[in-house]
């Protein structure tokens, strides 16, 4: 299974209105019963709307007849205000009652996106852009309101006054009638050029719009390393090119639209290009009477721009297809499925047994891997860049389930372990350590939701850096920052592994913690390290070879594969690639 885009590759099924309305309103929960409301007062609202059309062409006969009388004058007038005033009365009700249903819908989708976050490989979630979440989240959920709250109450209700106009025309005369509608084919043509291509287009217009979000996010995130490094001019290209591209595609589809669009507006709105001459003609003969000319006149002009207004509506329902589509791939994404009732686990450590893995369908990441952790023992796993050692750390952790082969802790498959009972089991303190923008001390405390502050000033001691937190303005209190932005990346470390302490689990797993450290922080943080990991067992993915010298047991991954085993003097006399490995390593020691 390709995980990154595990629905991209699946054929699109139809996308039809029902289905479309069917699939939403599933999320309407409670307010699913508004929506008939909503929609049947807006029905009733647009009746009510042909009374001043009505009484302006009763006034226009009485005129022409030269039977004007006051009180008659004053009804016929009320006779309008009034159907303003109830029409304007139920669209607010019936928007009203729309727009709840549409938050609702929302509100619920955006719940169910969230859990489904929680549900899914948390691999996935770390390798997809924060971009494309947030568009899903935010942007892809937030263009469904608009067809939700108004297109579906307006839908009938604007499709239910046109009808009885051109009813009402037929049946005073059916010629008046055809004239009426002389405009709408042609519109229609236009509409369909403006049209042309809208699903291709649209797509571009989302994707365009999702790379632009996720450029953004990355360039901000990135800042203080693009500057460090100065290169602005690489990473703020990227960023510009990216809206320059959302801003060519968009407006090559909107130059595309606009003369159609223009024409559209132009004849929709034009029904007298037909009524007016017919009209003339009929009455210069004879065969029609003034009060049904102008009748007729003025009927088209109730129905014509709901027709067109229903039209451009349904430009709404062709923009949800890409919108609903995307957020629908998110749901349906295969999810790692766990018991929730918590079983009983023996001492036994991690056992894999011919575990292969793949992020991409067809390329392994790991082949045929099979290993073991004993309690209280050091296992390190080490290797080139990309040989696949972190992917067996975050194997252990959960993050996936294996393509092949078992991964078992505790005597059990993880599969029957539910999340919350292997997290009291491990620690797993990565090389991208994470804080909230909450109090130190409120971080720390994750390891440990009832841990007292005395717990919290231990653990930051065993850890290493109390003394820093100390120095702090507000000490412990002092905010982290967003993602922990106000520390340094190896004081974010330490405080990663002081909730790791907390924790006090039995396994310990460190996926390259001390990777990208300084020398100075790297001592603090193998202090810290050491206190950790005391009487547990430690998992350790190393980057620098002389934090696993010691190592009960070394496991050397090549190209996804274990090509040697065992301790570290072994290994330099048995392994060439370990050999090679730790002679740089030492190397680059004695240069530094």
């Amino acid at each position: 299974m390709d995980r990154k885009k595990p629905e991209n590759e699946k054929k699109k099924k139809d996308f039809t209105l029902t289905k479309f309305m069917k699939e939403m309103f599933s999320f309407a929960g409670e307010q699913r019963g508004k929506i008939k409301t909503a929609v049947a007062l807006a029905v009733i609202g647009e009746l009510f709307a042909m009374l001043p059309y009505v009484s302006c062409v009763l006034l226009a006969k009485d005129v022409f007849y030269n039977n004007m009388e006051m009180k008659r004058t004053v009804l016929l007038t009320l006779l309008a205000i009034a159907g303003v005033c109830v029409r304007t009365l139920l669209c607010w009700m019936s928007t009203s009652r729309s727009h709840r249903v549409a938050f609702e819908i929302l509100c619920n989708i955006r719940i169910a996106i969230s859990e489904k976050m929680s549900r899914v490989p948390l691999g996935y979630m770390i390798e997809t852009p924060i971009g494309s979440l947030k568009a899903k989240v935010v942007e892809n959920t937030g263009k469904l309101e608009d067809f939700v709250a108004h297109l579906i109450p307006e839908l009938p209700s604007k499709l239910t006054g046109p009808i009885a106009c051109i009813v009402l025309i037929f049946c005073l005369d059916w010629r008046m009638g055809l004239a009426s509608l002389i405009t709408v084919p042609l519109g229609g043509i236009f509409a369909m050029g403006m049209m042309r291509g809208y699903s291709e287009k649209i797509q571009t217009y989302l994707k365009a719009g999702a790379d632009m979000n996720s450029s953004l996010v990355e360039y901000v995130n990135g800042i203080k390393v693009i500057k460090a490094f100065g290169n602005e001019g690489a990473s703020y290209a990227k960023f510009t090119d990216s809206i320059n591209f959302y801003f060519r595609s968009t407006m090559k589809w909107f130059k595309q639209s606009w003369f159609w669009m223009a024409m559209v507006n132009a004849i929709f709105a034009s029904s007298l290009l037909g009524t007016l001459p017919v009209g003339a003609y009929l009455y210069f003969q004879g065969q029609i009477q003034m009060e049904i000319l102008i009748l007729c006149l003025v009927l088209p002009l109730a129905f014509i721009m709901p027709l067109y207004s229903l039209a451009m509506g349904m430009e709404l329902f062709v923009m949800m297809e890409p919108n609903w589509t995307q957020i629908k791939e998110f749901l349906n994404i295969e999810e790692q499925t766990r018991p929730e009732k918590n079983i009983n686990l023996s001492d036994e450590g991690f056992k894999f047994d011919e575990v292969s893995f793949s992020y991409d369908e067809g390329k392994n990441v790991l082949s045929d891997i099979s290993l073991e952790t004993h309690r209280g023992k050091m296992l390190a796993i080490v290797g080139p860049s990309g040989s696949g050692k972190s992917t067996i750390a975050k194997l252990m952790a959960g993050f996936w389930d294996p393509d092949k082969g078992s991964v078992n802790f505790g005597g059990q498959s993880l599969k029957n372990i539910p999340f919350s009972q292997l997290m009291q089991e491990i620690s797993y303190v990565a090389q991208d350590n994470f804080l909230f923008d909450k109090t130190i001390m409120e971080n720390i405390r994750m390891g440990k939701p009832d841990a007292k502050d005395e717990e919290i000033i231990e653990a930051a001691k065993a850890a290493q850096c109390h003394d820093f937190i100390m120095q702090l303005d507000r000490g412990y209190q002092t905010m982290a920052g967003d993602a922990g932005d106000k520390l340094s990346g190896g004081e974010r470390q330490r405080i990663t592994i002081a909730r790791a302490m907390l924790k006090n689990s039995k396994v310990v797993i460190l996926d390259e913690a001390t990777a990208y450290t300084d020398p100075e922080n790297e001592s603090h943080i193998q202090t810290a390290i050491n206190n950790l990991v005391k009487e547990k067992t430690l998992v350790v993915v190393a980057h620098r070879l002389s934090t696993i010298k010691n190592a009960d047991e070394i496991i050397v991954l090549n190209e996804g594969k274990i090509t040697a085993r065992g301790r570290h003097e072994e290994l330099c006399e048995s392994s060439e690639l370990y050999k090679s490995m730790w002679e740089k390593h030492v190397s680059s020691m004695d240069i530094a």
